[in-house]
């Protein structure tokens, strides 16, 4: 993806192929934040690619602006979180501080001070965008308590894993959304989880003012809990819930869940719960009756709507594929 020539991120999601620099602007800007743009050189016309999407409250866009290339400059992002991850060593400037660096990496926008950026003409960028406040609850679930301070990404310093952890997520987001789309669109709770990957990789992989109490061990939980949560799982395995709505209902915070289902278990929730689905469909597959879509039946009344992952998830589990299972029946 770092060659001109390699297929562009969100491939499958276009939204505009123009020469106009205001149709680019115009269609990016939703999408991400606010910025104004300039040509380089104004006498080269654009050559401009949009590949746009939302996921939950977190939107995916990628640009490439062609032509003699573009400078962006944005204002303070104040309670807007945005990263630009670009395909290319893009020039950056501070205009307060007059700071100028080349990030090749993450770059997250800065909350109180105005940038410009010069992105390479043809590799493109892709921006990942949503609000603090969305970023805020999804910290809140994890610690089981509110994040009461304004939560703000510093320019330096480490996250709590590698930062690229944060672009290994996006490439696999991307990735799924592209294969959604020509599979014919994402299920809900797929698009949940892939919400929630991005904004758990931002907080892990990115310094941030709650970047301390992510760092605190989770609190002591009584594992008498474990039992509620078991109950709770197999009441629910079938809807489209993740952990958090699992943390939610018993009442802890997702660390907290964690080291219930570690303690207990010896896994995490997302094992628990999948463990229980796939339990749930072998046994209804035991007693189906063979026919066209007897499979796909038995997977979504498990709570499971892709069918290949289900596939995957059920020979890893069983030694033997839905089908193998179903005809012995």
């Amino acid at each position: 993806m770092t060659s001109s020539d390699a297929k562009p991120p969100l491939s499958a999601h276009r939204r505009v192929l123009s020469k106009d620099m205001g149709v680019l602007h115009d269609t990016v800007e939703p999408f991400a934040v606010g910025h104004d743009l300039q040509a380089l050189e104004p006498d080269v016309p654009m050559d401009g690619l949009v590949n746009a999407l939302g996921v939950g409250a977190v939107n995916l866009v990628w640009v490439r602006y062609g032509g003699g290339g573009v400078i962006v400059d944005t204002p303070p992002t104040e309670g807007h979180f945005a990263l630009c991850a670009p395909m290319a060593p893009m020039g950056v400037e501070y205009r307060a501080t007059g700071r100028r660096t080349t990030s090749a990496g993450s770059l997250v926008l800065s909350h109180d001070e105005a940038m410009r950026m010069t992105p390479h003409p043809t590799e493109g960028c892709l921006v990942i965008a949503t609000s603090t406040g969305r970023l805020a609850d999804h910290l809140g679930a994890h610690l089981g308590r509110g994040h009461a301070a304004p939560l703000r990404f510093h320019d330096g310093g480490e996250g709590l894993v590698p930062s690229s952890i944060v672009e290994r997520t996006w490439r696999y987001v991307c990735d799924v959304l592209d294969d959604a789309a020509a599979q014919g669109g994402l299920h809900p709770l797929a698009e949940r989880s892939l919400e929630e990957s991005l904004l758990t990789a931002i907080l892990l992989g990115l310094p941030h003012t709650g970047t301390p109490k992510l760092a605190e061990p989770a609190d002591r939980v009584p594992h008498h809990l474990a039992g509620i949560i078991r109950e709770w799982v197999e009441a629910h395995h079938h809807r489209p819930v993740g952990v958090t709505d699992i943390a939610a209902a018993v009442g802890l915070g997702v660390r907290q869940l964690q080291a219930v289902c570690q303690a207990e278990w010896g896994m995490t929730p997302t094992q628990l719960l999948r463990g229980v689905r796939l339990d749930r469909a072998r046994a209804e597959l035991s007693v189906a009756r063979p026919g066209p879509g007897a499979i796909t039946e038995v997977a979504g009344a498990a709570g499971y709507f892709h069918m290949s992952r289900f596939a995957a998830h059920y020979r890893q589990r069983f030694g033997e594929t839905p089908s193998q299972t179903l005809m012995r029946a």
